[in-house]
């Protein structure tokens, strides 16, 4: 069972005046009326496929994620951080409070600002890396740049 980990940090300040620190990118309704988050969720609805996903998110944020979980008809384990330490160690909080819970669990990390429409594509993606992912490997999913920039960090690709 693959458990999601969303990660509902950072200020959005790039969508300012829109999204702020009591409104953040995740959770405004961007496409069609629906936030990122809800959009999120809904990629990892299949419990066949998905436990139960764990949401790392501000303690300032509580109530924003609790509201969208009960509007999306979904739960989730709530780990609130009392202050922003990036995207590292919300990934490692969430990896150890998972490995706690099941050692041999296999964790999909997702951004709640991310936009991808393509749910049936994403689904065959993540099947598909799976066995990787199981052996031990770290798997990154990702868009191919443009043109260098410092934003996309830097990651050579391995065999598929």
């Amino acid at each position: 069972m693959i458990v999601p980990v969303i990660l509902c940090g950072g200020a959005g300040t790039r969508l300012w005046p829109a999204s702020r620190a009591d409104a953040p990118k995740p959770f405004l309704p961007l496409l069609d009326g629906q936030s990122t988050f809800a959009l999120t969720l809904a990629r990892i609805a299949d419990r066949s496929r998905f436990a139960e996903p764990v949401v790392v998110a501000s303690a300032d944020h509580r109530y924003l994620v609790e509201e969208s979980l009960a509007r999306a008809g979904a739960t989730a384990t709530l780990l609130l951080e009392p202050a922003a330490r990036d995207t590292a160690a919300a990934v490692a909080v969430a990896a150890a409070f998972v490995a706690a819970r099941d050692a041999s669990a296999t964790i999909l990390v997702l951004a709640a600002d991310h936009a991808i429409l393509d749910t049936a594509r994403f689904a065959e993606t993540v099947a598909a890396a799976l066995p990787a992912a199981e052996s031990g490997r770290i798997v990154v999913f990702g868009v191919r740049p443009h043109h260098p920039s410092i934003s996309f960090g830097y990651i050579k690709s391995g065999a598929p």
